[in-house]
């Protein structure tokens, strides 16, 4: 007989915030069984460590009888298990991180990120699973898992399960449509007013243009799931079929940030979940996964993601390189004369997090690493005159390794972009990645040949036309005509 997993997930009638999780399964074979809580989630390389929030495990046998659990690390479990066995894991999760990354449980609504807080059998994430989440009646659900029955939920695998998200509440505003045969969603709690047209107007233009762009999109069903909250606040996390994106408050205009976040969030289902890092193939739950390479996942989604709005004509031009110069003034007012390599910088997530490290140490892989994207496509295009661009890059990567499922080196970074260029980037690599060197010269050069300049003043970092008007090579690779 075929294994399933079973979860189910209830919130707690006595503490406020818990849910209370059972977790079944069969052992497939004697032996030692080691029952695993991730440290991390894919789109944060950061430990985490979401054991924090369980009190106590414990863990039953088909006959209701007591199995010991010896706890062997922060966030793992084992016990000696006999092949066949049925066993019931049970314990309770303090579901309060109020973010897209987190998990929440209260009276208005249910949000579930589910790898911070399902557990697995290390050896056992390729089995089936299978989820019921305990919700009122009236209530209505966003997720992309597909429902077999009413209240269960099912996944391929533990993997699939765990890049998927549960959102239930009594009001969820839904909005469908199609773009060639893959099915899009907006939904979302919050405001009726935050998902009127100019903003799903939007979505559907970012989201055919990237289609097109990239000539293949790796899933049928795509999610823009929103939570619009009474504070500030902007976080967003990718998934491989859905993003998860949480602004606030909303009486201000939310717009254009939602629109760069789903932008960002949906070139990711490319460029990490499909493209992804040798490292990270498979995804190792249980341990920090070093990968130099991280400033190619973000950076790259960070300049396209903000591109795309104006290839795709939701940016007008001055626009676009307004949101630009304030990308180019994150790395250059802030991190300019950092020390660290974007290599360096990407290792050192792991350690110093997302929040500020010691002075001129980190560089961000987003900022500086989209500087190094735009360096690139200005480079290509420049020497083919426009008939190239990044955009044979991303493609290339896709092909080799995407759709192969196979994970890519840094080397390999290197030899793509090589191949699209048809020579010898050594020096470039030495410079704009390996190294530390400033780069507003350098970058400068290559910018002249659109037509804009960066300039020092009293006012901070200026992003100046050389002419009154953009100049045609300017035009062409704003206005991102796919041949």
């Amino acid at each position: 007989m075929k294994q399933v997993a079973f979860y189910q997930l209830t919130p707690s009638e006595t503490e406020e915030h818990f849910l209370n999780i059972v977790f079944r399964f069969q052992v497939a074979k004697s032996g030692t069984i080691r029952l695993q809580l991730p440290i991390w989630r894919p789109g944060r390389y950061q430990a985490q460590h979401f054991s924090k929030n369980i009190p106590h495990v414990r863990a039953f046998d088909s006959a209701g009888e007591v199995i010991k659990l010896n706890k062997r690390g922060t966030s793992s479990w084992e016990f000696q298990g006999i092949k066949n066995q049925h066993v019931e894991v049970r314990y309770s999760y303090f579901a309060q991180q109020a973010d897209a990354g987190g998990s929440v449980s209260n009276e208005e609504m249910i949000y579930v990120n589910f790898i911070t807080c399902l557990m697995f059998v290390q050896g056992q994430e390729e089995i089936s699973c299978e989820v019921n989440v305990d919700i009122p009646k009236v209530w209505k659900v966003s997720t992309t898992l597909k429902e077999s029955k009413k209240g269960l939920w099912l996944a391929p695998s533990y993997r699939e399960l765990v890049d998927s998200t549960f959102m239930a509440s009594e009001e969820i505003i839904q909005h469908h449509w199609q773009e060639g045969d893959v099915h899009f969603w907006a939904e979302g709690i919050g405001p009726t007013s935050m998902f009127q047209g100019k903003l799903l107007e939007a979505y559907r233009q970012i989201a055919a243009y990237q289609l097109h762009w990239m000539g293949h999109f790796p899933v049928k069903e795509y999610r823009f799931l929103h939570w619009i909250k009474g504070e500030a606040f902007y976080h967003g996390v990718e998934h491989r079929s859905s993003t998860m994106m949480v602004l606030g408050p909303p009486d201000r205009d939310l717009y254009d940030d939602l629109i760069g976040l789903a932008s960002h969030e949906l070139f990711h289902v490319w460029n990490i979940a499909t493209i992804r890092p040798m490292e990270l193939w498979p995804y190792n739950y249980a341990e920090e996964v070093y990968f130099p390479t991280a400033w190619f996942v973000e950076g790259v989604t960070t300049y396209l993601g903000d591109w795309f709005l104006v290839a795709s004509g939701v940016y007008r031009s001055d626009e676009y390189l307004a949101s630009l110069l304030g990308n180019l003034k994150l790395h250059f007012e802030r991190d300019g004369a950092s020390k660290q390599s974007l290599i360096e910088s990407s290792i050192d997530l792991w350690l110093d997090g997302y929040g500020k490290a010691i002075p001129g140490k980190r560089v961000s892989i987003y900022y500086k690493g989209a500087i190094v994207a735009l360096a690139l496509d200005l480079m290509i295009r420049k020497k083919f005159a426009h008939r190239k661009s990044i955009r044979d890059v991303m493609v290339l990567m896709n092909d080799r390794f995407g759709i192969k499922q196979q994970g890519y080196a840094l080397a390999d970074v290197y030899q793509m972009v090589e191949e699209v260029y048809e020579a010898s980037l050594t020096n470039f690599w030495r410079i704009w990645v390996e190294g530390n060197d400033p780069l507003e010269g350098p970058l400068n050069e290559l910018m002249s040949f659109v037509g804009l300049k960066l300039e020092l003043s009293d006012r901070g970092l200026l992003l100046n036309q050389l002419d009154e008007d953009l100049n045609l090579d300017c035009q062409k690779w704003l206005q991102g005509i796919i041949k």
